[in-house]
């Protein structure tokens, strides 16, 4: 019998997630899109359940003879590449309440949820994305399911990315807002593990506030590039003002789009949380200036 069910194991953190799980021999299987990529999956040996949240007679089936699920699923990676066929709406608000209504059904005991921080009223009422997350942790919350609400704070792998404007083979950073306000950057190495840890243990606490050991500014990350490759990169300011009349300008047309907007104003206005939470799990949590310099050392050398 599986005991675990793991959505989102094609994406960049379910992935790590399931690569944990599989080299830990804890036995689970995967709720796989039909036309996802799966041959990381099929070389560990996982189960796969073909579904999708939007189909729930397919969550119904998925979710046969389980115990927990995790799910890390989301429509705004799709979306943003270009897929036509999902919506924060579709997958992220109703397709985790059908999934919600589908683990209470199949007698699911524990359900982790990778949520956000930075979710204020005026940021639920501005991101999309944020919205379709509190709704699904108040779903949660009045559910007899015991639900685990995991909140890490912004992934270095994102933020401190090129998909956010951070490009040091070009000499090149966009700074939203005014770039002063520290951030946590967390691993997704870290967040993986911090799902497998919080799926397993006995007696998981309700919710999990964390970010990295290391709060940087945008500027600060930016300056980290520099002395890294030791080569000025050009700045580029998107100020507050653009990023709110952005967001609330693109809500009903884009909501992608307007969430990524809504997200970096949230980050620039500030929420701070600390490592702590990830320490008393005992994980030693990566620090920002690691993936940083690990990223100049690559561009230098292509």
């Amino acid at each position: 019998m599986d005991e675990l069910l793991l959505c989102g194991a094609t994406g960049d953190l379910g992935g790590r997630i399931a690569a944990r799980l599989s080299e830990r021999r804890i036995p689970f299987r995967a709720l796989v899109r039909p036309r996802s990529d799966t041959a990381a999956l099929r070389s560990m040996g996982v189960e796969l359940s073909i579904g999708d949240f939007t189909d729930p007679p397919s969550l119904g089936r998925a979710l046969a003879g389980v115990r927990t699920v995790v799910t890390t699923a989301n429509g705004i990676g799709r979306r943003l590449a270009g897929a036509k066929d999902v919506s924060i709406d579709r997958v992220d608000r109703e397709g985790n309440a059908a999934l919600v209504r589908a683990a209470e059904a199949a007698g699911v005991e524990r359900f982790v949820f990778v949520s956000a921080q930075g979710m204020t009223d005026a940021m639920v009422d501005l991101v999309p994305f944020f919205a379709a997350k509190r709704a699904t942790e108040r779903l949660l919350q009045a559910s007899p399911v015991r639900s685990v609400i995991v909140r890490p704070a912004a992934f270095q792998e994102v933020w401190l990315g090129p998909q956010s404007g951070i490009r040091p083979d070009q000499r090149l950073a966009v700074i939203y807002g005014r770039g002063r306000t520290p951030v946590p950057y967390v691993a997704e190495d870290d967040v993986a593990e911090a799902c497998v840890r919080l799926a397993t243990m006995d007696d998981p606490p309700p919710s999990l506030d964390f970010g990295g050991p290391e709060a940087l500014t945008r500027h600060e990350v930016v300056d980290a590039f520099q002395r890294a490759l030791g080569a000025r990169i050009r700045r580029i300011v998107v100020p507050r003002r653009v990023l709110t009349f952005g967001a609330r300008a693109l809500r009903r047309r884009r909501p992608d789009l307007a969430s990524i907007l809504g997200i970096a104003l949230s980050m620039d206005i500030g929420n701070e949380v600390g490592d702590e939470p990830l320490r008393a799990l005992e994980i030693e949590p990566r620090p920002a200036s690691a993936y940083i310099a690990a990223r100049a050392d690559a561009t230098a050398h292509t």
